[in-house]
């Protein structure tokens, strides 16, 4: 059987981070259901309810920051592997570049942007205007971008 190449593992690690998202926010629930039998199972820990709740709201953004991490890094491996490029480049530079060596249509590239614009409004608190993107719909995107990698490099 034939290794899979980069571009799939690439793919396949975001996708998993999508899936673990969802595997969290199962088990946010039945956390929430074990406390209402067991009040305790926070505090034995030393932990409480507002620890708990901040879990809660920065789920989706811990889990988009990881799934755009997972892609950046193929992004420069690719960058730095496949073009013998320079990996000291920034990542919006990189994911135009790429969209243009590799005819990435236009509308693709966009919205890779957009994921890129939320994650730094995430991580730098930048970006004020950047619109808010569900995982799934993110995931989409970037898979779409990476689809137009070659195999491997």
């Amino acid at each position: 059987m034939m290794k899979p190449g980069k571009k799939i593992n690439r793919s396949e690690r975001i996708k998993a981070v999508e899936r673990e998202f969802q595997v969290a926010e199962i088990s946010i629930k039945a956390l929430e259901q074990a406390m209402q039998k067991e009040s305790g199972l926070l505090t034995n820990e030393g932990l409480n309810a507002a620890d708990l709740r901040n879990f809660r709201t920065k789920l989706h953004d811990t889990y988009f920051i990881r799934m755009f991490a997972e892609f950046e890094t193929g992004l420069r491996d690719f960058w730095k592997n496949g073009l013998n490029e320079s990996p000291n480049t920034r990542v919006m530079d990189v994911i135009t570049s790429i969209g243009v060596k590799r005819n990435i249509v236009d509308s693709f590239v966009t919205n890779v942007h957009a994921v890129r614009r939320w994650r730094n409004r995430l991580v730098h608190e930048e970006d004020a205007d950047a619109d808010q993107l569900e995982i799934r719909i993110a995931r989409g995107y970037l898979g779409r971008y990476i689809g137009f990698l070659p195999d491997d490099w």
